[in-house]
């Protein structure tokens, strides 16, 4: 199973695993998650997310109660995943952001967004693929990504 979700994909998913999924398909898929855990950003109904963590994938996902609980979240914390056949996690800046630009995903925008606890923090945001690239210290630890929006409301599930 791991092998096959290898690959990340902007939009769809990684590997098999795709956006709109039911939690049910993902646990049929992936098994019992390490971790769940649920919460909500605001006061307003229908606005939890539900968190799995899978801690020998190195991956996580999220589902929103919004969305009738479907995937809409994937990250990865792993040199194993490729984006197109290149492992970005592990990648110091320049050399990611080198990558990225051969790869072409689109508008590269770079933010720092490091704290007062004196760590380095910048993401590398794609707006039109939904996907970032988390960095601390100068390396990519992270990888996060979402369905397409065609617009501000509507998703544009893969098929």
């Amino acid at each position: 199973m791991l092998k096959e979700l290898k690959e990340i994909k902007p939009g769809y998913g990684l590997g098999p695993l795709k956006f709109g999924m039911t939690r049910d398909d993902v646990k049929t898929m992936l098994g019992e998650p390490s971790y769940i855990d649920k919460y909500s950003h605001s006061e307003e109904p229908n606005d939890a997310t539900e968190s799995w963590e899978y801690d020998e994938l190195e991956l996580s996902i999220s589902f929103d109660e919004a969305e009738n609980w479907r995937l809409m979240m994937i990250s990865v914390t792993s040199d194993f995943y490729e984006l197109e056949e290149t492992s970005v996690v592990g990648l110091k800046e320049k050399k990611l952001m080198d990558e990225l630009d051969e790869i072409d995903l689109g508008y590269l925008n770079l933010e720092d967004c490091s704290d007062s606890d004196n760590e380095d923090h910048k993401v590398i945001e794609v707006d039109e693929k939904s996907i970032n690239f988390w960095l601390t210290n100068g390396v990519c630890d992270e990888v996060q990504w979402s369905p397409l929006f065609i617009d501000d409301d509507t998703i544009k599930w893969p098929k």
